[in-house]
């Protein structure tokens, strides 16, 4: 029976409920971040073998995969320290025995908890749904699903720098608890979090402070560009201060190249005092404590900062169905782990991060901060 409130016009409006609707067959998909680290180039299998005597490059994030076909529930990486090259005593050369006098071999750990990375899309009655549409609900419901992990890798990696490890890890696992990072440093030598203001920004000066920090530690370079450097990971506003820093525009306008090239016109950062700068959307502010919101987070990174383990194999897993066929899903799960790389003794009571720092710089954000 047809619908006498309904009138069909001539000329159709637009707001006509008979009016025909035309799909184009083109799906346009929201972008909202950035995949990053593969990107750039700072993630890469672990090969381990350092070489005591040599800074070896590397990459910041290592990869262990070979572990999907094995059992556990953690993960070990071990390292081993050097024996004592000061305060040398008699024992240590000489003619004095070295009976009973014997220096120990001291191995340090670090320790990767594995937990279940997922999420799921669910529909109502999916064959009347899909009688009503020509969009194939189960195939883009598999592509935002594996979009949205490749996205919770990022995320999990930058939860483990801050807190070192994933969120995910820490809500399932009653051993993986939030731990600070344990090279905090705050921007011109501030005390803490309360003594930070509007001058503790990042500078030229702060950039040779950080990288004082990077040789003094021997921290592992990293290889960015050809050439052996540190990496630092900040957000857009942090780096607007050192942009406007006048030491840093007078170093980039006399050392550096001419022409569109030069950092001062194509707005990039790049390698400045041996630190290559990378612009990352994903840093965050503290989010607790005196001058929370103006206090960006940034990092320096050398090789090994963080180590990522993949216990298996990222896979699609339909719905059991005990609703009568009225709900339809969809899911994607894969074991996963992250932890930054703090190796520590078996009484955990000594932590040696040869790796990585915490930056914390004051940052003014703009209208169009998130």
């Amino acid at each position: 029976m047809a619908d006498g409130t309904t009138s069909l016009a001539f000329p159709i409006s637009a707001g006509d409920q008979l009016a025909e609707i035309s799909w184009s067959t083109i799906e346009h998909v929201e972008m909202q971040n950035e995949t990053f680290f593969m990107e750039n180039g700072l993630m890469a299998k672990d090969v381990g073998r350092e070489d005591v005597h040599k800074r070896r490059p590397g990459v910041p994030i290592i990869l262990k995969d070979e572990l999907k076909k094995g059992p556990g529930d953690e993960v070990r990486i071990r390292l081993r320290r050097q024996l004592t090259n000061t305060n040398r005593t008699s024992t240590a050369f000489g003619i004095t025995s070295m009976l009973g006098a014997e220096e120990t071999l001291v191995f340090m750990d670090v320790s990767i908890w594995l937990s279940l990375l997922k999420n799921s899309v669910g529909h109502n009655s999916p064959d009347l749904n899909y009688h009503r549409t020509s969009i194939d609900m189960e195939d883009d419901s598999e592509l935002a699903l594996k979009e949205w992990m490749v996205e919770n890798y990022e995320n999990s990696m930058i939860d483990a720098f801050y807190d070192k490890y994933p969120y995910q890890t820490i809500q399932d696992i009653s051993g993986a608890t939030s731990t600070p990072h344990p090279r905090e440093f705050f921007a011109s030598g501030a005390e803490n979090a309360g003594a930070m203001g509007p001058s503790n920004i990042l500078t030229a000066a702060e950039v040779l402070r950080m990288r004082s920090y990077f040789i003094n530690r021997k921290l592992n370079p990293v290889r960015a560009m050809g050439k052996k450097a540190g990496c630092v990971l900040a957000d857009t506003f942090v780096l607007n201060d050192l942009r406007r820093d006048d030491d840093y525009k007078n170093a980039q306008g006399r050392g550096n190249v001419r022409g569109s090239g030069n950092p001062l016109i194509d707005g990039s950062i790049g390698d400045y005092n041996d630190l290559y700068f990378y612009e990352y959307e994903r840093m965050r502010r503290k989010t607790s404590g005196p001058n929370a919101a103006n206090i960006g987070q940034i990092l320096l990174l050398g090789a090994d900062a963080l180590a990522v383990v993949m216990g298996s194999e990222p896979r699609i897993v339909a719905r059991t169905e005990t609703n009568y066929g009225d709900r339809w899903g969809r899911a994607i799960r894969q074991v996963f782990g992250a932890t930054r790389c703090d190796f520590q003794t078996q009484d955990n009571n000594t932590t040696l991060n040869q790796s990585s720092a915490q930056w914390d710089c004051w940052e003014e954000r703009d209208e169009f901060a998130a």
